[in-house]
């Protein structure tokens, strides 16, 4: 319990140091310099078969795409959630999927961080996935969640295929959105 404390205090101090940084209160600036600490950490954190993202750029578009929230905060789909869960996982690999994408259940439900996020990323296709929250939300409850994400689940009808591609079509919308969809070409 005292090791948990003493991380969850040195994730709040450096997450608050990495704030020390940001010169403008603008909202844009507060997402890029929220989404930068973000990635920096789940990027440095979460490595090999528990990483979260594929590269830098797929971190920082799909963060893009959430809510930046209050700094420190251990729960809700927000960035700050997140980067919380991620300066934790370099002392416990089994926090990345907090830190991920899918929030897991501690940062959002991975539906509701997939939904929100999917109708965020691909609403300027001319035939996005999903017409609303309602409708992504619905289909998400039938894709099989046993899975835990990461990184490398390209194929297999899941939702952790639906969230790798969700983050893909963050930086490749025209080749991705579709791969989120209930009749996925991918995740079957």
């Amino acid at each position: 319990m005292r090791a948990m404390r003493t991380r969850g205090l040195v994730a709040m101090l450096l997450v608050t140091t990495l704030h020390a940084g940001a010169c403008s209160d603008t909202p844009v600036d507060e997402l890029e310099n929220a989404c930068d600490d973000y990635c920096t950490l789940v990027m440095r954190n979460c490595q090999g078969a528990v990483a979260q993202y594929s590269d830098q750029s797929t971190c920082m578009a799909t963060c893009r795409a959430m809510e930046v929230g209050t700094p420190g905060a251990r729960d809700g789909n927000t960035i700050a959630c997140r980067t919380f869960w991620a300066a934790i996982a370099e002392g416990e690999m089994a926090e990345c999927t907090s830190a991920g994408p899918g929030g897991d259940g501690t940062c959002g439900t991975n539906c509701e961080s997939f939904c929100n996020a999917t109708l965020a990323i691909c609403a300027d296709q001319n035939n996005p996935p999903y017409a609303s929250s309602a409708e992504c939300t619905t289909a998400c409850g039938s894709f099989s969640a046993a899975e835990p994400f990461d990184a490398s689940d390209i194929a297999g009808d899941t939702l952790a295929c639906r969230i790798y591609h969700m983050t893909a079509a963050s930086t490749d919308p025209d080749t991705h959105c579709q791969h989120t969809g209930v009749a996925s070409v991918t995740c079957i």
